[in-house]
């Protein structure tokens, strides 16, 4: 009958003599991309245009932020039924709906059909009871497949399939996301199984970058973000930038997502980045091609860094390099070895001068006075002069003098918070670093001291006050290129008590030699213009480091003839002989850990 109505439709005859059939596509062949959900998915045509189809008279339970049950279900066998397969897409209707944001979206109806035999994908869902059939009205358009899909409806009811057994789907492992940025910490810990886990089975789940992308690990269920270890693809364009990207990114993208979106392919992790929590390793296609050396023969990625001479597959990573650049494809279009032996040298000399000592006279000096001595190469200081802190501590009062918040405050280790310093009972800026049965260790961002503050003496910080808007205000310091003893020992604190008797309470000037990660490497003066640095290596209480870079050479050399002298004098930590024979723990010397200072530290803010 329908067959009838359809050449009767075709031939608009009687009843149909005013019909005006829709306006859809033309058959095509082409490759499925992507999966959207269990009913929609994007093809992508010869010439790589990608048209995005919804599978005719069936409806799937809907994802979204809470999925409907089966939705993941229908998904997932849509996946594993048609990802990366050429398909045959006929467009049969379109219909409109209400989009998200109130306009109206247009969507395309198709039957795909795949196989030798032509399977239809919306009848073989339907079958498994992951769809439903969708009841049209009299006059609406449906699929040429309808019978057929009703038909299996019917099977898939009476056999208790799916949706129509009655029951909830099985509920899998749950997923763990390492890729947010919260987790970059619960990341490292994964680092060692995964390591030893070889080559792991994986799902790709998105693709940020050419050579970045998002990982579903099948045997642990850990969702992580992958780089390509020691590959560099050009940066693509972003939605929420009006930055175009560089040269080639979207053509890089458009080649990874293309070669392993939603593709099963296998994960080998090499290392993961402290800072960010992004594991770096290589990434096998399903071809069983390596992905780096696809991007990097098609002259869509270059070597990046260390990481490349260091990888597993360095002779492949510089074989397949140097074959896009003899070719001068892509990236290496504008390439010339005479260029980048010159460039090279240029930086090779720049890096060079760099090491260079920089006179004295040239560093920078600044004033300081000390708030917190953590140990006797280790303190906190404000920069002299500056009323940053005292406008600072105005606005926290005001901020905390009301009564307390009606809900109880309680903040996370790493949060940032108002704490009550138990000896002043003033309101200061802290950082959560421990929580034990209704107690907070905190530790004091102006000041660099610690405290052991109750639950009613913390608080939430006002926004305009956070270290985001204005920065930390205690500078850490550390006595360039000196080693001393922990405070708990007797040689490390009196280092701690000749450092505070020549720098407490007053002004002093720092040299700054160096910065590392955030902290300043001084040689520190007294108000006499006595070195501190000095006195340390000469009491015997500090010892001078090996290994260091060449532009700290002069200063190291003057700090090394006090320490010869301290040696010769047997004073300090010398008084028994060269400690430095063997630095065992007997000898009681241990390099102390850049950590904040210990609760029952005596030199307090």
């Amino acid at each position: 009958l329908r067959e009838a109505e359809r050449q009767a439709k075709a031939g608009r005859l009687r009843l149909w003599r005013e019909y005006v059939p829709p306006q859809a596509a033309s058959e095509l062949l082409g490759r499925v991309v992507e999966v959207v959900s269990g009913d929609t998915l994007v093809v992508a045509d010869a010439a790589n245009n990608e048209t995005r189809y919804s599978l005719s008279s069936i409806r799937c339970p809907r994802m979204g932020r809470e999925p409907e049950p089966y939705a993941a279900e229908a998904k997932e066998a849509l996946r594993r039924l048609l990802i990366g397969k050429k398909v045959r897409v006929t467009p049969e209707y379109h219909r409109s709906f209400e989009g998200q944001g109130g306009g109206v979206q247009e969507r395309l109806f198709a039957a795909v059909l795949f196989d030798k035999a032509d399977r239809n994908a919306a009848e073989v869902l339907v079958a498994e009871g992951l769809a439903s059939v969708s009841k049209h009205g009299g006059a609406e358009e449906r699929s040429a497949h309808y019978d057929a899909l009703c038909d299996a409806e019917a099977d898939a009811i009476a056999a208790k399939k799916g949706m129509h057994s009655g029951a909830p789907p099985k509920k899998g492992a749950a997923v763990t996301d390492l890729s947010l940025p919260a987790s970059k910490e619960r990341a490292k810990s994964f680092l060692s199984n995964f390591t030893r886990g070889g080559k792991l089975r994986g799902v790709v789940q998105y693709v940020l970058s050419g050579s970045r992308l998002k990982v579903l690990l099948l045997k642990d269920h850990c969702l992580v973000t992958l780089a390509l270890v020691g590959v560099r693809c050009p940066a693509c364009a972003r939605r929420d930038s009006p930055s175009s990207g560089e040269p080639f990114g979207d053509e890089a993208l458009a080649a990874t997502r293309a070669a392993c979106l939603q593709r099963e392919v296998e994960v080998e992790i090499e290392s993961v980045n402290d800072k960010t929590g992004v594991f770096n390793g290589t990434l096998t296609l399903p071809d069983k091609r390596n992905l780096s050396l696809v991007l990097l023969e098609a002259g869509l990625a270059s070597r990046f860094g260390a990481a490349a001479d260091r990888s597993v597959h360095a002779a492949d990573l510089a074989k397949s390099e140097g074959v896009a650049k003899a070719a001068g494809l892509k990236v290496w279009e504008d390439y010339s070895e005479e260029a980048a032996a010159e460039e090279a040298a240029a930086n090779a000399a720049a890096a060079a001068s760099e090491m260079e000592p920089i006179p004295d006279a040239q560093k920078q000096r600044v004033e300081l006075t000390l708030t917190e001595i953590a140990d006797g190469a280790h303190f906190y200081a404000h920069v002299a002069g500056d009323d940053t802190v005292a406008r600072l501590h105005a606005k926290l009062a005001s901020a905390c003098a009301g009564p307390p918040p009606a809900m109880a405050f309680e903040p996370k280790v790493g949060a940032v918070c108002a704490a009550r310093f138990s000896q002043d009972n003033e309101w200061y800026r802290a950082k959560v670093t421990k929580r034990d049965k209704g107690s907070y260790t905190v530790f004091f961002l102006d000041y660099g001291n610690c405290d052991v503050v109750s639950a009613e003496r913390v608080r939430p910080l006002d926004p305009t006050l956070a270290p985001s808007v204005l920065s930390a205000q205690a500078v850490e310091c550390r006595l360039a290129h000196l080693i001393v003893d922990e405070p708990s020992s007797e040689d490390g604190e009196e280092a701690a008590l000749l450092l505070g008797d020549a720098a407490w309470g007053k002004t002093v000037v720092a040299r700054v030699e160096d910065r590392a990660s955030g902290v300043l490497l001084v040689t520190l003066f007294d108000a006499a213009q006595s070195c501190v640095n000095e006195k340390l290596v000469a009491a015997g209480l500090a010892r001078v480091e090996k290994g260091v870079a060449r532009r700290a050479e002069p200063l190291v050399a003057a700090l090394r003839e006090h320490e010869a002298a301290a040696k010769k004098g047997h004073v300090g930590m010398w008084r028994y002989g060269d400690i430095e024979e063997d630095d065992a723990h007997e000898f009681g010397f241990r390099r102390p850990a850049p950590a904040p200072a210990p609760k029952g530290n005596p030199w307090k803010k």
